[in-house]
């Protein structure tokens, strides 16, 4: 019997993260301030002012000024793409790209250029900072969460998600868990927090956006791989959790 595509789709490498391009001209050493950024270290960058400051490239213009502003580009693309490496969301590292590439046309000055360029710099590393330590205290809310589970319900979640493909029946969980449906569905919203089938739901729209972003499948592909029934009922459950279709969310993210 075939894997389900999603099982089959989760191994690939893809899942395990893409590089991100970057400019070939950027020597080694000159990347240490966006790792620096990456890691969410403000000491580290403030350290690498120097090379922040002579951020080279191919000489793009005659002009000295627009020369500065087209390398300033440059490199905050780079900082947004390091940012979102370091745990920054996508769509505020591309916002705060364009509002500084925005800033930057007020500047009158190589100087003034060269003073924004730090100044994003460290925006840019103050944020991935306060990503991690929001992702951290995630971490551990979402470890004592853990901890209250049992591990029937663990069973339960550990089911759900390696059978996204099927109809997923309550009476069905519950064989596979050795829980009654009704008491498995009281104990697994009094220990999560959802109900079975909001959990199942979540499940299979956080897979799908993967997938959307991630690989060629088509939509119906998806959709069937998924346990959704029909294109119009995945469209649906997906338009209602994450405000966009499927379609629109790949538009806007496939990779």
């Amino acid at each position: 019997m075939d894997e389900p595509i999603y099982l089959e789709y989760l191994k690939e490498d893809t899942l395990l993260g893409k590089e991100d391009p970057k400019p070939k001209k950027i020597q080694s050493f000159a990347m240490i301030p966006y790792h620096s950024l990456k890691d969410g270290n403000i000491e580290g960058v403030m350290g690498c002012k120097a090379l922040i400051d002579s951020v080279d490239g191919d000489r793009l213009s005659a002009d000295e000024l627009m020369n500065k502003k087209y390398l300033f580009v440059s490199s905050t693309t780079m900082a947004s793409l390091f940012a979102m490496q370091g745990g920054m969301g996508t769509e505020e590292a591309q916002a705060l790209r364009n509002l500084y590439i925005g800033r930057m046309d007020d500047c009158k000055t190589i100087e003034a250029v060269d003073e924004l360029h730090t100044i994003m710099f460290l925006d840019f590393t103050r944020k991935v900072q306060e990503s991690k330590e929001e992702a951290e205290a995630a971490a551990l809310e979402d470890q004592k969460g853990r901890a209250k589970i049992s591990r029937s319900i663990m069973k339960a979640m550990e089911f759900i998600r390696a059978n996204l493909h099927t109809k997923l029946l309550l009476k069905d969980i519950g064989i596979a868990v050795s829980l009654s449906p009704n008491y498995l569905a009281t104990r697994f919203h009094e220990e999560t927090g959802q109900t079975v089938q909001d959990y199942v739901r979540d499940q299979r729209v956080a897979v799908a956006e993967v997938m959307l972003k991630e690989s060629n499948f088509t939509l119906t592909e998806i959709a069937k791989g998924l346990g959704f029934g029909s294109n119009s009922h995945f469209i649906k459950v997906f338009r209602e959790q994450k405000k966009v279709t499927p379609k629109q969310y790949r538009l806007r993210y496939y990779r």
